[in-house]
């Protein structure tokens, strides 16, 4: 029995660059499969969810806010007011901290949404990504 094997020499730096492209494509993946994950009113802040890199980036003054779901209130103990056209805010200024007690956000945008949406997302899709990045670097080597 005569057994072929077709080896194909790859270089580190090819390597490399094939895994650095793999990361920005898993993360892309990855920002499109959590957005049922993230709390949402009218779909702004999500919106504003972007990928650097391998990297997501969810920008916006509520970001770290919303994924801890904890209400926040100022040195003084104040939550934040809302004002019309604005959305609610603190004082400027003000230093925040988390309180324990927990942010009930709705589910008629997004039927997941939730605090921690990235640990939640990647327990239902950690296999998925896992593919997508293995293919992402075949499809780079080739």
């Amino acid at each position: 029995m005569k057994i072929t094997l077709k080896i194909k020499v790859i270089k580190g730096r090819e390597f490399k660059a094939a895994c650095t492209a793999a990361e920005a494509v898993v993360a892309t993946q990855a920002l499109k499969d959590t957005t049922p994950y993230v709390p949402a009113l009218t779909g702004a802040f999500s919106n504003l969810a972007r990928v650097d890199g391998n990297e997501i980036v969810y920008t916006g003054d509520q970001a770290a806010y919303l994924y801890a779901g904890k209400v926040m209130v100022d040195e003084m103990g104040r939550h934040a007011v809302y004002i019309k056209d604005v959305g609610w805010r603190h004082r400027k200024g003000a230093k925040l901290h988390a309180i324990d007690k927990a942010l009930v956000f709705t589910t008629d945008m997004h039927s997941k949404a939730q605090a921690h949406w990235m640990e939640a997302s990647y327990e239902e899709n950690a296999e998925k990504w896992a593919l997508v990045g293995e293919r992402a670097v075949k499809l780079w080597l080739e």
